[in-house]
This record gives structure tokens, sequence and C-alpha cells, in this order.
């Protein structure tokens, strides 16, 4: 009989593109399940998009990856010990503000304040937010990234200070080896 109590932990792996998050999420459910955990690894949903639709290039499309990585997310809470995904429906907010001018409609503003109460709501349900800053050497026309340097730096910085300012719980990883960021995710999340 299920434990209609149970849930199990959200854990995020959040940053920019082209800072290992996918990589260093696979890697923590790897482990994870070496060690008999019931985990499972949840990927990008804008990159499913991306293959079906191209690059999301309007608000409309962030909104729609915002709630297909939203429910991606909720998917597993009552069957999964741990949930690791390589992104989160939080990151959405950034592509979706970067969208609009300086000049706001009504309906921008409208649509700009329904994601950001959207995302505040959910925050109460991650149990752990990871941030990895992006990596100083990687290829930019790998297929996969359509950020120049500039633009990821810039999104990395946004991510960061959203945390901050919004008073995010989270642990930064800057400071930790690549080599030793699962090891440390691994012992943050098993205590």
């Amino acid at each position: 009989m299920k434990d209609i109590n149970f849930k199990g932990k959200l854990v995020m792996i959040m940053g920019p593109p082209a800072s290992g998050k996918s990589t260093l999420a696979s890697e923590v459910h790897t482990e994870l399940k070496k060690r008999n955990i019931n985990s499972v690894f949840v990927g990008e949903a804008a990159t499913d998009y991306i293959a079906e639709y191209g690059i999301p290039n309007s608000p409309n499309d962030q909104m729609v990856i915002f709630y297909k990585q939203l429910n991606k997310e909720k998917m597993f809470l009552d069957s999964k010990d741990y949930i690791i995904c390589d992104s989160s429906s939080i990151l959405n907010y950034f592509y979706f503000r970067s969208l609009f001018g300086s000049k706001l409609s009504n309906k921008d503003i409208a649509s700009i304040n329904h994601l950001q109460k959207e995302i505040l709501k959910h925050i109460n349900t991650i149990d752990e937010i990871f941030y990895v800053p992006a990596m100083s050497v990687y290829n930019e026309d790998d297929g996969i990234r359509f950020h120049n340097k500039n633009e990821i730096e810039k999104l990395g910085t946004w991510i960061k200070s959203y945390l901050e300012i919004e008073n995010i719980k989270h642990i930064d990883l800057s400071n930790v080896d690549m080599v030793d960021r699962v090891e440390s995710i691994i012992k943050s999340l098993i205590k």
C-alpha cells in the first residue's frame, strides 16, 4: 500500500547553458542508483521542444516549455525517493523574460506576473537547489547551444542573482571542483 504522505525529494541542478547541468544531474542519479536509492533523472523539456519545433523565440514558446518542465518535475513525486532535474522550470523565467522589450504592455506584465507567481508557488515543492556556473571552456558550436559566451555569462549572473534576491535556499557549487561536485551533492542529499 502506498504511503499517502510520501513525497520524493525534488533536486534541481541550476545554471546557465554550458554549465554541465545535464552531465552532473545524470551522474548524481547514477550514483544514487549505485547506492540502491530509488531515483529518477528528469531531463530538460526545452531539449525536446527544440528538437520538435526549433529554437524557442517567443514568450509563448517559453510558457509551453515552463509547463512541460513543471509537469516533468512533479510526475515522480509520489513514486521516487529522489527526482534529479538537470534543469528547472525556474530557468524558463530568464529565457521568457529576455524575450520582452523594455516597454511592457499590460498583457506582457500579466504574463510575466503569472509565470513569476507559478515559480514562487513551485519553490515550496523543491527540496534542494544546486547552482553551477558556466564552464570556462566549452564548444559554442556543439549543435545544442544557441547562446554565445556573453549571453551564457549574462544568464548565469541573472540566475544566481535571482536565487539570492528571492531568498531561495540553494547551494552554490562555484567553488567546488568539477570532479568533486557529484560527491558534494550526494553528501548534501544523504545526511
